[in-house]
């Protein structure tokens, strides 16, 4: 079976030349087959340099055919312009070109304004339709490779909201962008209405309903860890500042990777006044489907069937993996039940030592594990920690189960407010996010919880050290202004002689109370 392709310019005579041809061809041949590509003048060049360069064809003008390998694959067979595929025509099938000059431009005509209103119904149509704009920074990572296809097939944002996805990166990563943007586009998804791509934070970030925040600054070998937090900080910074200039005030944001994810998430918060700082989460779900893929190892089961496992404290750095509430589904005991049924996972597990130890050290390693059996990072498991977050987040999470989410404190669990920590949420309401607050803490969890919580302050430390008084402003001296005649005449009398401070406190009654009010304050504010 054949299968011509011919393209070229709307307004090219010789294209409609070689487009008639190809139409007596396909009314007379029953195992042949034409496709039509027409491009606009202006969009004529770049298109062809592009289809030319994919294929390792030289062709510099319009028409250009070729025939496609239906029956065998590979790149096609490239036949040329008019003329070759006339030659061709005549060759293989024995039949010619009868067209003239005067018909070849009165239907080139035609087929320049064919295409000017084709164009024209496809901006209409685009019109008619309301995307959501999604933006994924740092989009040439492996990761945004991995959830493209299931954004724009409506797993994440649903299977009726039409997407207009930004991928974002810099500028030496253009090149690679433009192959992403090709294959998304290739995907053919109905959903995915426009894929724009840009080393541009404003263009990226413009009108966004959901921003996922790929970047990753490694921490180099020469450097130690509180300047790696504050480049975190500034590049973070950075982004929230324009977030909130150019952003839909309602966007979500998620922040995901393996730096200092609570800390990153703060300063967002710090620096977009105009968000509401509940729509800056961490994503610990990835850590969290670690520790519930070794559960399941343990007990044979699925993975999806272990539940209400929980990461509090600081993501990739101090935390503490709860196991105490977690259930399993379709644990094959002696007891068996619907699919609803659950057992305890502690209980299922029983062995406390493991559970201690070689657990958390599992939990530890898995991802270190994964990378060194891979030879490169996940990211198949990374990209479905992401889209089932945004699922969940956007669309509400299953009834009944709790999943973890750093996000800002306000005052859950003692730990103090504006702190970002991973807590138990639900996500019931679509859209939003609650902390399951009546949770009852061991003495072991609440001394986990309080050295994850000091790890994050460590890190919040960095960036605004606690304050320390100078030795000046320890004490505070009032004059009574009847006073103060007293005083200067005291004052010259021990000129060149040092006052006694100390004494000066003893004997000064009012100064003892400033004192004590003082020191009461700056304990207060530190």
């Amino acid at each position: 079976m054949a299968k011509i392709v011919i393209a070229g310019k709307s307004e090219c005579p010789y294209y409609a030349r070689a487009e008639l041809l190809g139409d007596k061809l396909a009314r007379n041949l029953p195992n042949f087959q034409l496709h039509k590509i027409v491009q606009q003048p202006d969009d004529w060049e770049k298109w062809l340099k592009n289809t030319c360069n994919e294929r390792g064809w030289q062709h510099m003008k319009s028409p250009i055919v070729w025939r496609e390998l239906v029956d065998r694959g590979g790149k096609g067979v490239l036949i040329g312009g008019a003329n070759e595929f006339q030659e061709y025509a005549f060759g293989y099938y024995g039949i010619q070109s009868d067209q003239v000059s005067n018909d070849m431009n009165l239907i080139s005509k035609e087929n320049k304004q064919y295409k000017i209103d084709i164009v024209k119904e496809e901006a209409e149509f685009k019109a008619r339709s309301n995307p959501i704009h999604v933006c994924i920074t740092c989009a040439t990572n492996p990761v945004c490779y991995a959830i493209i296809n299931s954004i724009g097939q409506g797993d994440v944002f649903g299977k009726h909201t039409e997407i207009a996805l930004h991928l974002l990166d810099t500028n030496d990563k253009l090149e690679e962008l433009e192959g992403l943007k090709m294959e998304a586009e290739d995907l053919a998804h109905d959903l995915l209405r426009e894929v724009s791509i840009t080393s541009d934070t404003k263009d990226a970030f413009k009108n966004c309903s959901a921003i996922v925040l790929l970047d990753d600054l490694t921490q180099n070998p020469e450097e130690d860890k509180s300047a790696w937090i504050k480049r975190n900080s500034s590049h973070f910074s950075a982004y929230a500042k324009m977030i909130n200039d150019v952003a839909l005030k309602n966007v979500k944001v998620l922040l995901t990777g393996n730096g200092p994810i609570n800390m990153n998430t703060y300063m967002m918060i710090q620096n977009a006044p105009n968000i509401p700082r509940q729509n800056f989460v961490g994503l610990s779900r990835r850590i969290e489907n670690n520790a519930k893929a070794v559960v399941a190892e343990r007990l044979k089961v699925n993975t999806s069937g272990v539940v209400d496992l929980i990461i509090w404290g600081n993501v990739n750095g101090e935390h503490f993996v709860d196991l105490a509430r977690s259930r399993v589904h379709g644990y094959d005991g002696a007891i068996w039940g619907p699919p609803s049924f659950s057992l305890p996972a502690p209980e299922m597990v029983w062995d406390k030592p493991w559970m201690e130890k070689d657990y958390i050290e599992l939990v530890k390693t898995r991802h270190e594990k994964m990378t060194e059996n891979l030879k490169h990072a996940p990211s198949m498991s990374a990209g479905g920690a992401i889209t089932s977050m945004l699922e969940h987040w956007w669309n509400g999470s299953p009834s009944g189960q709790m999943f973890s989410l750093a996000v800002c404190s306000e005052g859950w669990y003692n730990i103090p407010d504006g702190i970002v920590f991973s807590f138990p949420v639900t996500m019931v309401s679509k859209g939003y996010w609650n902390v399951v607050q009546d949770i009852e803490l061991s003495e072991e969890m609440k001394t986990a919880i309080s050295a994850t919580l000091q790890d994050i302050q460590s890190e919040k430390d960095v960036l605004f050290p606690p304050p320390t008084p100078p030795p000046t402003e320890s004490k505070v001296t009032i004059i009574d202004p009847k006073d103060t005649e007293q005083q200067e005449e005291k004052t010259e009398n021990s000129e060149g002689e040092k006052q006694d401070d100390s004494e000066g406190e003893k004997t000064d009654p009012k100064l003892d109370t400033i004192e004590e009010e003082k020191t009461g304050s700056t304990t207060e504010s530190t």
